[in-house]
């Protein structure tokens, strides 16, 4: 009987039924195979990647991210997280520009104060940016969420 077992073990491996030696060093892309090999859409897995995070949150040039965090929410098909990053430009420039960018990716305002500024597109899309000054910069922190 054992040499029946090993003799089966030798036979998948020669025929190719081991694991897959195939694998990628992109983590996005790992994270996207995995969850797709569990049946979880890769549109949601893609967007909890901070290096991925979707086109209409504003990161400013020149930004150091402190802090990233993204993933399903618990909402079937949305995605939200939080990037906080500091940059040396001042508090009402990031917030400027922030507020530009988030008006060409579509997104109608819905708050805007000195020190923050929110924008969203129904259900699809959500964004709240608060800026404060820090060390002679700024301190931003991104809040998002996106339907998919």
């Amino acid at each position: 009987m054992r040499h029946l077992f090993v003799s089966t073990a030798l036979l998948v491996s020669a025929c190719g039924g081991g694991a897959s030696t195939e694998t990628t060093n992109d983590p996005t892309g790992q994270n996207v195979a995995d969850a797709a090999s569990k049946g979880k859409p890769a549109a949601i897995t893609a967007a909890a990647d901070c290096s991925n995070k979707p086109d209409f949150v504003p990161v400013h040039d020149g930004a150091q991210i402190t802090t990233c965090v993204s993933g399903p929410d618990g909402t079937p098909q949305h995605v939200s997280g939080t990037i906080v990053y500091l940059v040396k430009a001042q508090p009402a420039e990031v917030l400027g520009w922030s507020r530009a960018q988030a008006n060409a990716s579509g997104l109608g305002q819905r708050m805007s104060t000195p020190t923050q500024y929110s924008a969203g597109e129904d259900s699809k899309r959500s964004l709240l940016i608060v800026v404060e000054p820090m060390n002679g910069g700024t301190r931003a922190t991104v809040n998002w969420g996106s339907g998919v």
